[in-house]
């Protein structure tokens, strides 16, 4: 089966779109991409580019409401339709898999005979359901434009969702078939031996810039500061590492994979992405969260882990003085290490790339598009 991946570089979408592509790969599908050129080294498969959709980052030196605004039009940008259209026609693909972040392209892509059209959810249901109602600017700009996924001529013939029941119960999110598959990892997370009582807590605040990110971090290195624990801090390209003032104790990497360096840190600092969460949960690690928007599933990943007894959370502009309590109770409460051991030992034992594989490789042969047709039921 000829399969194309059509992906944007929007941060913790990659990992999953890359390891679910390899999967089905290494079943013998053939597996294209279309994406950003800044995403090649990422995949194994062929990448074509977008040519016809606008220029679009996700980071930002000084992240405002400017920059957080420019998640509409990417969402609805016709451009991204245009080339996904042209490339499964063109290559003869039998299988479309979109990122939910444009959705506005799927409206294009239905009205190609022969092809089945998959959703990739990387993030909370919870969130899609809230962004997509009429009372979300995100809902009332895809349906104004025509780009909403929920319209009979945009709707994919399968959604998948790659959470956690337990965290996120899905209902009502779409008219369609739906299949949740547990996060997916690049590499399946192993338990290592418990860390040292020395080893260090890692920081690591989203790859994508936020209004107030960087205040933030800074007040945890200054809460770290007056601790006696040593950190390691990634700060990505969403943050300038020049204006940070780390403590002698917090040690300053621009990159490091997380899968290499979880299994020897005793807990994690982070801003609720999933990815980040979820991985650090499947490593037994506790995580203190401080969700950057109210615009993301972050809330919603930080809601759900404090209540499952795993973590905590903070607002992003908490003081010093509470963020170096939350650090001291994250690395010495029991209970919190019994809570994350017990949602890691869950995550451990989905296969979320397989589990996203097999749904996927079932929807054309349960499928069946007639010519003309935009949607027909399973």
């Amino acid at each position: 089966m000829k399969i194309l991946v059509a992906t944007v570089d929007a941060g913790g979408n990659t990992l999953p779109t890359v390891a679910i592509s390899n999967e089905l790969a290494r079943r013998g599908h053939e597996v294209l991409v279309l994406g950003h050129d800044r995403q090649r080294e990422a995949f194994a498969a062929p990448l074509r580019t977008w040519t016809s959709a606008r220029d679009w980052s996700p980071r930002a030196d000084r992240p405002g409401l400017r920059t957080m605004l420019s998640w509409l039009p990417l969402a609805s940008d016709p451009g991204y339709g245009r080339d996904l259209a042209a490339t499964v026609a063109a290559d003869r693909v039998d299988l479309a898999v979109v990122d939910c972040m444009i959705p506005g392209a799927l409206r294009h892509v239905r009205g190609v005979s022969g092809v089945s059209v998959a959703m990739l959810l990387h993030a909370y249901s919870a969130y899609w359901r809230t962004q997509w109602s009429l009372g979300s600017p995100m809902g009332w700009w895809l349906r104004a434009t025509g780009a909403h996924p929920g319209r009979r001529r945009a709707r994919p013939d399968l959604a998948v969702v790659t959470t956690l029941p337990e965290l996120d119960p899905i209902s009502g999110l779409l008219p369609t078939a739906t299949v949740q598959t547990g996060p997916v990892f690049g590499a399946v997370p192993t338990l290592a031996a418990r860390a040292a009582p020395d080893a260090p807590v890692l920081v690591s605040l989203s790859t994508i810039s936020y209004p107030g990110q960087e205040e933030c971090v800074q007040r945890i290195f200054d809460a770290l500061g007056g601790l006696p624990v040593r950190a390691v801090a990634t700060v990505g390209t969403s943050l300038n590492a020049r204006r940070l003032r780390p403590p002698p104790n917090v040690e300053v990497r621009a990159f490091a994979a997380h899968g290499d360096l979880m299994p020897g840190v005793r807990a994690v600092i982070g801003h609720g992405g999933h990815g980040t969460t979820m991985l650090a949960l499947a490593h037994g690690l506790p995580v203190l969260m401080f969700p950057m928007s109210r615009h993301t599933d972050q809330p919603l990943v930080a809601e759900s882990v404090t209540a499952a007894g795993a973590g905590l959370t903070l607002p992003r502009d908490a003081e010093t003085p509470a963020i170096r309590e939350a650090i001291d109770r994250l690395l010495n409460d029991p209970a919190l290490h019994t809570g994350a051991a017990t949602l890691g030992e869950r995550l451990r034992e989905t296969a979320g790339a397989a589990a996203a594989a097999d749904a996927l490789e079932e929807l054309p042969r349960r499928h069946i598009r007639r010519p003309g047709v935009a949607s027909e039921e399973w």
